[in-house]
C-alpha cells in the first residue's frame, strides 16, 4: 500500500522550498515516502541543499558585490556627515559593516524564493527594503555593535534607494530573459525596460517614510 507524506509535515516542506522547484520536490520525496519519520528525515536532508542549489542559481556575484560596496559606501557616508565622532571609535568599521550584510543575506533568501511565475517591475525593490526593515529590528539586540539612530536611518534610507536603482538595472537572475551562448547579463550591460507607474511606487516609499519617521523619533 502506497503512503502518503502527512499533510501537515508536507505543508511545511512545501513552505521551506524555493517555488521554483517547489513542486518537483514535492513529488520526488512523495513517492519515496515510507512513513512520517523517513519523509521527516529525508526533507530534512533534501531541503538544505534545494536551497543552496537555488541560491547559487539566482545570485550574481559580480552584481551582488556591487550592491555590497554600494551600501557599505552609503553608511560610511551617512556616518561622516551625521556622525563623524563613530569613524574614529574602535571597531566602527566593522559595525558599519553589519546592516549592509543583513540586508546582502535578505537579499540572497528573498531572490532564492521568489517565484519566477510572478513578474513585475518593481519586484527588485522589496527585497532591499525588507533587509533595510530587518537591520533596523536587528538593531536594539547588537548592543554596544549597534549604530547611532541617525546613521542607520539616513544610511538605510540611501543604501535602499541606490541598491534597489541597481537592482532595476541588472535585475535579479531569475527575472532575467534566459539566453544562450550569449555573455552574462552584466557583461553585456544590457537594460531591461520597465514601465513605472506612479501607483506601483506607493508601498516601497510608504515603507521607507514609515521606518525613517520611526527612527527619526526614537
Amino acid at each position: 500500500m502506497e503512503s502518503r507524506p502527512p499533510k501537515v509535515i508536507e505543508a511545511i516542506a512545501a513552505l521551506l522550498i524555493p517555488p521554483a522547484c517547489r513542486e518537483e520536490i514535492l513529488g520526488d520525496l512523495a513517492e519515496r515516502c515510507r512513513g512520517a519519520l523517513q519523509y521527516s528525515i529525508e526533507a530534512v536532508q533534501t531541503i538544505p541543499c534545494v536551497v543552496f542549489s537555488r541560491i547559487r542559481r539566482t545570485t550574481d556575484g559580480v552584481v551582488l558585490l556591487m550592491n555590497g560596496a554600494a551600501l557599505y559606501t552609503t553608511f560610511t557616508v551617512a556616518a561622516w556627515v551625521v556622525d563623524r565622532p563613530l569613524l574614529a571609535a574602535q571597531s566602527s568599521y566593522a559595525r558599519l559593516a553589519i546592516p549592509p550584510l543583513i540586508v546582502l543575506l535578505t537579499v540572497i533568501y528573498a531572490d532564492a524564493y521568489a517565484d519566477p511565475k510572478k513578474r513585475w517591475p518593481l519586484k527588485p525593490l522589496f527585497a532591499p527594503i525588507l533587509g533595510i526593515a530587518l537591520a533596523f529590528a536587528w538593531r536594539p539586540t547588537l548592543g554596544e555593535w549597534a549604530l547611532p539612530g541617525a546613521v542607520m536611518a539616513w544610511g538605510g534610507v540611501a543604501g535602499a534607494v541606490l541598491v534597489s536603482t541597481l537592482r532595476l538595472i541588472f535585475p535579479p537572475v531569475g527575472d532575467r530573459p534566459q539566453t544562450i551562448g550569449i555573455p552574462a547579463h552584466w557583461q553585456k550591460l544590457e537594460l531591461v525596460p520597465f514601465t513605472l507607474r506612479p501607483r506601483d511606487a506607493i508601498i516601497p516609499l510608504a515603507i521607507l517614510a514609515v521606518v525613517l519617521l520611526y527612527l527619526l523619533r526614537s
